[in-house]
């Protein structure tokens, strides 16, 4: 049977349409699996290491001063800006592969509310900490008699623990925000 000339354009239009990748495209991005070439997923427990390390270290160094001044301390102080940019090169690299790391200018309407709710709740979050922290740690300095070096280097923490949660907080919250898809 011999088909009609219509059958033969819209036959015509639709190769050419596949021929762009653009129904494969939507067909993996409608996909329940993930797909090879698809970075961005949720990372959950991921972004939760580099919160914990800069925790512990803002912990260490207003507990237990003496770890970071002894000679032990000199250790410390020397590994100190190579742990700092150990933690600075893993927050990006997280927010890359998480579900905030593609361009915003790519975003739906549903993953624009997501971006704007993790970042509203990361630097709420920040400014609270920030605000009920600072004058906390200033009084505490000055009831203590803390030294300039105990001082140095609870801000030294302090600031990494900063730079952290703005890094890991927004794929974290993403991450646990975004619902996954059925099997159906």
């Amino acid at each position: 049977m011999k088909k009609s000339v219509i059958e033969t354009l819209l036959s015509s239009l639709d190769n050419s349409l596949r021929w762009t990748g653009i129904p494969a495209r939507v067909a993996d991005e409608m996909a329940d699996g993930p797909s090879v070439d698809r970075r961005q997923r949720p990372l959950r427990w991921t972004p939760i290491w580099p919160i914990a390390f800069s925790v512990a270290l803002v912990m260490l160094s207003l507990l237990w001063p003496p770890a970071l001044m002894s000679s032990m301390g000199v250790a410390t102080w020397v590994m100190a800006p190579a742990l700092g940019s150990g933690i600075c090169a893993i927050a990006p690299a997280i927010y890359a592969f998480g579900p905030l790391g593609k361009s915003s200018l790519e975003d739906d309407e549903r993953e624009s509310a997501l971006r704007k709710d993790s970042f509203l709740f990361c630097l709420g979050l920040l400014a609270v900490l920030n605000c009920l922290g600072q004058p906390l740690l200033m009084i505490l300095a000055v009831f203590e008699h803390w030294e300039p070096a105990h001082s140095a280097s609870v801000l030294g923490s302090v600031l990494m623990l900063n730079g952290t949660l703005f890094g890991s907080l927004p794929t974290l919250y993403a991450s646990w925000k975004l619902s996954s898809l059925s099997k159906e």
